[in-house]
């Protein structure tokens, strides 16, 4: 009772296992288990059929042999007048009517029903003659002659059954390979079947998944759609999900980390930015509460102003450093370039000044972009930093912008690019060109090709995480945009960054 309930339910176990119809397994496993199965029903049928045949054909043997062996002892008889031979041709006649009466439906469908009386009716003359030896009234040589003539006639008759079952049989070998052929013809169409039911059940559904995983790959972390209901895909497609929203939040926080690291470098330039209006601000009240008795009503009018005009200098340093902090979802707005440059310059110019470099910002007030700010924000300010970071001293740095259409001629061959040209095989409308050139020292060629890496450096430790390309690459592919670094050893930095015009995510 314990084995069958084993046996139970190993059977089950593997019935659900491998013929499990919303698993792709289990439908791959079932379409071949039927394709073997029909291949062995059909092998089967043919064995069958060629079994039954032989079967007959062999039955038509014994009975020649057994006439022929009965012709035999016959002869041996008329020889040697022994009486063995005439008792065993005796038995041997009778046996071959036993066999003609057994076999009677099957000897119907190779002699006609006539000629299968005349033998069987020969068999019998043949026992009585054989009967007949030995009475005293008989002439014997006639009866010789009656018996040799009985037995030729059951010959005849047994060689013409026989040729009959060969031609049957050759029938039956050519009919078995006509079936044999059309077999083959059959699993050959069952297995193309199979073939375009594995396409679409595995292939297809892989090709598409393929070119779903390039956006991602290319940095666009668009959620997999299912692509097929078989619990594979099913499972597959819900764990890469899971994978790709566990990434965009550990981006998050990264693009944040990077973004505090950076506040904690422009804190010192932000509060001597704040200086200055806080001073003007404090010397201006303390003038005025000295005179406020004395000065003249347009003096004092000055006074409030310039506190007035500092106040909201201050205001716009701090909203700036604050819009640059804060953490927010990701949202595109319609913005003007040169303001945001603008914004950033005062981020960044305390940094400036104690680096004694300069930023020219020659860019016109109608190129207009849909971003988000604050995250493009970051992106210049990290190129900024790398560029003095690397200078150290005297780096002149130079932010120009054009409109153009999409062209191949925009990335120079020496470039390193980063992510794929999709912004400009793909996109047909135009493109915000933004160049952000140094005449620093330059990048050496073994360096180029690693400085997208996240967690590459070449700053002593303590000084930077190397997340700063990183970041401006990933901000790109955010906004569908291209990026592009050309640079040679003692030749500067020219970093290129495509927008594409009205590309809404």
């Amino acid at each position: 009772m314990i084995k069958s309930f084993h046996f139970e339910t190993v059977l089950q176990f593997v019935m659900v296992g491998f013929l499990d119809l919303t698993s792709l397994r289990g439908k791959i496993i079932s379409l071949y288990i039927a394709l073997v199965i029909g291949i062995i029903v059909l092998a089967i049928v043919d064995l069958l059929f060629l079994e039954k045949q032989l079967s007959e054909g062999k039955v038509i043997s014994d009975i020649k042999n057994t006439v022929l062996e009965m012709r035999l002892q016959e002869k041996n008889f008329f020889l040697y007048k022994t009486e063995y031979s005439l008792i065993k041709a005796k038995e041997l006649a009778k046996l071959a009517l036993k066999m003609l009466n057994k076999n009677e439906v099957l000897l119907n469908s190779l002699l006609s029903e006539k000629v299968l009386l005349q033998m069987q009716e020969s068999i019998k003359n043949y026992l009585i003659n054989l009967k007949k030896w030995y009475l005293p009234t008989v002439e014997q040589i006639s009866l010789i002659n009656d018996i040799r003539m009985e037995g030729q006639k059951i010959y005849r008759y047994s060689l013409v059954m026989s040729k009959q079952e060969q031609r049957t049989l050759d029938r039956v070998i050519q009919s078995s390979n006509w079936f044999l052929l059309i077999s083959l013809l059959l699993i050959g169409l069952v297995i193309i079947y199979v073939a375009k039911q594995l396409k679409r059940l595995a292939l297809t559904p892989l090709e598409q998944l393929e070119s779903k995983l390039k956006p991602i790959a290319d940095g666009r972390y668009n959620h997999l759609k299912l692509l097929s209901n078989d619990r594979e895909f099913v499972t597959f497609t819900n764990a890469f999900n899971k994978m790709l929203r566990e990434l965009e939040r550990r981006q998050k926080r990264l693009l944040q980390a990077e973004k505090l690291a950076s506040l904690g470098i422009l804190s010192s330039g932000v509060a001597h930015e704040l200086n200055n209006p806080l001073s003007n601000i404090s010397t201006s009240c303390q003038l005025l509460i000295e005179e406020i008795n004395e000065a003249k009503p347009e003096q004092i009018m000055r006074w409030l102003e310039q506190i007035d005009s500092e106040t909201l200098r201050a205001k716009n340093i701090v909203k700036t450093l604050l819009n640059f902090g804060r953490q927010r979802d990701f949202c595109l707005q319609t913005e003007k370039l040169s303001d945001l440059l603008n914004d950033t310059q005062a981020l960044v110019g305390e940094i400036l000044t104690q680096a004694v470099s300069t930023l020219k910002i020659n860019v016109a007030d109608k190129i207009v972009l849909d971003i988000d700010k604050q995250r493009v924000q970051q992106l210049f300010i990290n190129v900024i930093q790398n560029a003095i970071n690397a200078g150290k001293q005297n780096v002149n740095i130079r932010i120009s912008a054009t409109i153009c259409n999409p062209s191949l001629s925009l990335i120079p061959d020496t470039a390193q690019v980063a992510g794929n040209l999709e912004c400009i095989n793909n996109y047909k409308g135009e493109l915000v060109e933004v160049i952000i050139a140094d005449d620093g020292p330059g990048i050496d060629a073994d360096i180029l090709s690693k400085i997208f890496d996240p967690f590459f450096t070449t700053s002593e430790p303590g000084y930077g995480a190397g997340l700063g390309l990183y970041i401006v690459q990933e901000v790109m592919a955010e906004h569908s945009g291209c990026l592009a670094i050309v640079s040679d050893k003692n030749s500067g930095t020219k970093v290129i960054l495509l927008f594409p015009v009205g590309i809404h995510k």
